[in-house]
């Protein structure tokens, strides 16, 4: 293989991964909550059932969950509705929020919406399977590419299984960034903002994908144009 060619696929795979390894690790305090909140929600039931059985006695339970919605401004865009205090001055400055984070209390959610939002926990098994196959997967092709065999048909299966590992990832973002629309503008109402759907970096996930599937298919053409030049020679 040409060296030149080598060094920029070597160079486009730790990018690649660097990119794709930040958006995981960005992503994984989201993943944490969301398994820690899961996890306190079953043992408040296992308790709460235990002490039913045992006297009957109440128990309190903390049923407020994390939420992330975009908002924009009632007024417009850059009209700056809020103000927070700026320390260093003492005076108020002019702010516009576009999102928020909070905790809420999700047993008031009208059941379709909590119907919806069950999905999110089955479809978290092959989004954490997915998470881990890609880098794996990376590591294989750059590994090829280092022994000079990166015409290998194995290489566009990876690819391709990268590509649509991505494209998950993506449609699982869009899903939860939906879910959590309908959580909060089902139980939330701000004065100066309006709720609304908005994607973020949902869509450097569909980039990669898109991009990842291209590589795949360039790469399976250049490999059945090597094949036939070999037969040829």
């Amino acid at each position: 293989m040409n060296t030149r060619l080598k060094i920029i696929c070597i160079l486009f795979g730790i990018v690649y991964f660097y990119f794709v390894g930040a958006s995981i690790i960005d992503g994984i305090p989201d993943f944490i909550d969301g398994f820690n909140e899961g996890s306190k929600a079953a043992h408040e039931q296992f308790a709460k059932d235990f002490n039913k059985e045992v006297d009957n006695a109440p128990i309190e339970t903390d049923h407020t969950e994390t939420v992330f919605f975009n908002v924009k401004p009632v007024s417009g865009f850059f009209s700056f509705p809020s103000s927070i205090m700026n320390l260093k001055t003492g005076n108020p400055i002019r702010t516009e929020f576009m999102g928020f984070t909070a905790k809420i209390d999700k047993t008031q959610l009208p059941f379709p919406i909590k119907f919806v939002s069950f999905f999110l926990f089955l479809f978290a098994f092959p989004l954490l399977f997915a998470l881990v196959f890609i880098p794996i997967q990376i590591y294989m092709v750059i590994r090829s590419i280092v022994k000079n065999e990166i015409f290998d048909s194995r290489n566009v299966n990876r690819i391709r299984w990268i590509g649509y590992c991505l494209l998950y990832i993506f449609a699982m973002g869009v899903y939860d960034t939906f879910i959590y629309f309908l959580q909060a503008h089902a139980l939330i109402q701000l004065e100066d903002y309006k709720i609304i759907f908005k994607m973020s970096n949902e869509y450097y996930w569909l980039l990669f994908a898109l991009v990842t599937l291209m590589f795949a298919e360039i790469l399976k053409f250049s490999h059945t144009m090597k094949e036939e030049q070999d037969l040829t020679i």
